[in-house]
């Protein structure tokens, strides 16, 4: 009886936790999620594609980072998958949202996904 009561609470926990989702300018901790929904509305899920732009000042990104640096532009103009979707932040500055992608060295890349979509260096998701 103890096990099933322990699995049903595994089970509860697992997909609370698997299934959250956040909302621009209504996130208030810190945390990973599978589906993020823009300043426009959009949902932009886990393993979604979406589109990079070109850099905002010719030669590096400024809301595209990969190992807290710019990217470069060897990514310019390419179809990524999303891998995670994460917020960073505190109370007292807000958090946003970042997406993160990998496949391009061992870093994963990650975008602040507002403002790269504002600034154009992110043309948006594909599907």
């Amino acid at each position: 009886m103890k096990l099933k009561i322990l699995i049903t609470a595994f089970c509860f926990y697992w997909c609370s936790t698997f299934s959250q989702s956040a909302h621009f300018n209504k996130i208030t901790k810190e945390g990973k999620f599978t589906e993020y929904f823009s300043k426009s509305g959009k949902s932009i899920k886990v393993n979604d594609t979406i589109e990079i732009g070109y850099p905002g000042n010719g030669s590096r990104f400024n809301f595209i980072t990969q190992g807290n640096e710019p990217a470069g532009v060897i990514i310019a103009n390419t179809k990524v998958v999303v891998t995670k979707i994460k917020s960073i932040g505190n109370p007292k500055r807000g958090y946003k949202a970042y997406m993160f992608f990998s496949g391009y060295g061992l870093l994963p890349v990650v975008i602040d996904y507002e403002a790269a979509l504002e600034t154009r260096e992110l043309k948006g998701k594909i599907n």
